[in-house]
């Protein structure tokens, strides 16, 4: 079940606005919060501005998760960043806390690029 939450987040990083903003009202907080090394954005709209500043840097880029865990409305998973031609540019691990509808409510990410 969590492994599908976040795939389903995974290709949220694929999409295209309007499509983008439908599936982060699904699966996140009004007020979510993505942190990883590079930026701190606070709301649905902000993160969605951030994504699509990585659709601009990594054109036909995404991600693929390679497996997660939960417990107590929290989740971790391990992933692959991967180019426009399916090749890894980066693999890391992400953290999030959900709410007790199991909405995404923040991230915390983590990568190494190839």
């Amino acid at each position: 079940m969590i492994k599908n939450k976040w795939e389903q987040y995974a290709e949220i990083w694929s999409l295209a606005e309007d499509e983008r903003n439908i599936q982060l009202e699904k699966l996140t907080t009004t007020d979510v919060v993505y942190t990883d090394a590079n930026a701190t954005v606070t709301g649905r709209q902000a993160f969605s501005d951030f994504i699509a500043g990585f659709q601009k840097k990594v054109p036909g880029g995404g991600f693929r998760i390679k497996e997660a865990l939960e417990h107590h409305e929290q989740s971790i998973t391990n992933w692959d960043m991967v180019g426009g031609d399916g090749s890894v540019i980066g693999t890391g691990t992400s953290y999030a806390k959900l709410s007790e509808r199991g909405k995404f409510v923040s991230f915390t990410g983590f990568f190494y690029e190839s």
